[in-house]
């Protein structure tokens, strides 16, 4: 096998997990478009990015008709490579979004990562491991324990990062459509989007007069939450300005 042969052999057995890696990203742990909301996509694409091209490109320098020797060198190669890649995905794993929560008047993108471990001992509950899931809140009903989720709130800690306070998001019909705007205020917020909003829409099997949304809040990039305007059903979310 030639030098370039190598290197092109290896660089396909890299775009390949790559591509896997990512489909399991994309569609299950980061549901698009979270995966742009929450920042994540930069980061796996800059490690994917430097695992594809450093890999090939090493093995395309260490190669030799050696082939003892090269074993070695292609070894470390291989676990260098899966260690870069081990640890980006860990990152990513250990960060993964694991609710999407109803607040009344916005979601919010809660992460493993922000949740206590006291506060999941308390609520009896697992994290989801493969995919958020979308949540509604109840307010707290003690009053020291309601004290302690305001005072956490000044530090971004909102009901959603309790799950001991999660119940199901049907439970909050009422209140999502009081807070819900028309679909009108999102194209306002969008200049030179409607279309797109649209089309949109149409693509989630909807209809613009049928579609009003909420907020939602996320590390990167907010968003817009697509409800139902009768049944306050989440069509989806759209990757719209949600607020001026």
């Amino acid at each position: 096998m030639s030098r370039l042969h190598a290197a092109f052999v290896h660089l396909l057995i890299c775009v390949v997990a790559g591509a896997l890696l990512f489909a399991f990203f994309w569609f299950q742990l980061y549901p698009a478009p979270l995966f742009n909301a929450v920042g994540g996509l930069e980061i796996f694409v800059m490690l994917l990015a430097i695992d594809v091209v450093l890999g090939p490109l090493m093995t395309l320098i260490v190669w030799k008709k050696d082939w003892k020797q090269l074993r070695k060198d292609l070894a470390v190669i291989a676990l260098v490579q899966i260690a870069a890649l081990g640890y980006g995905v860990y990152t990513l794993w250990i960060a993964r979004p694991v609710y999407v929560a109803a607040l009344g008047p916005r979601f919010d993108v809660v992460h493993a990562t922000d949740i206590d471990a006291a506060e999941i001992k308390t609520s009896g509950k697992a994290l989801p491991l493969f995919g958020p899931e979308w949540v509604g809140i109840k307010q707290a009903t003690d009053p020291k324990e309601r004290e302690r989720v305001m005072f956490a709130s000044l530090g971004g800690v909102d009901y959603g990062h309790f799950p001991q306070h999660h119940q199901p998001i049907e439970n909050m019909r009422d209140e999502l459509l009081k807070n819900a705007q028309p679909l009108a205020e999102l194209k306002k917020l969008n200049p030179g989007d409607d279309g797109a909003i649209d089309r949109w829409i149409g693509r989630h099997g909807a209809k613009p007069e049928g579609v009003v949304f909420l907020g939602l809040k996320a590390r990167t990039t907010d968003m817009a939450v697509m409800l139902d305007a009768k049944t306050a059903k989440v069509i989806g979310i759209a990757p719209f300005k949600p607020w001026p």
